[in-house]
């Protein structure tokens, strides 16, 4: 997947794969609080600025 994203001009670090239970809460909260500051680092997607 991360290549096709890479293909089409996305930048593939913007994917996350992630198992989470539904029992993991806490997990799932460190996860999204990762790829938020992930997120942040990289700025603003290129592609889709390009897009509008």
């Amino acid at each position: 997947m991360k290549r096709l994203l890479e293909y089409v001009g996305f930048n593939p670090e913007r994917l996350y794969v992630k198992w989470i239970s539904g029992s993991e809460g806490q997990k799932f909260a460190d996860t999204a609080t990762e790829i938020v500051e992930n997120i942040k680092k990289l700025g603003p997607n290129k592609k889709m600025r390009d897009m509008q």
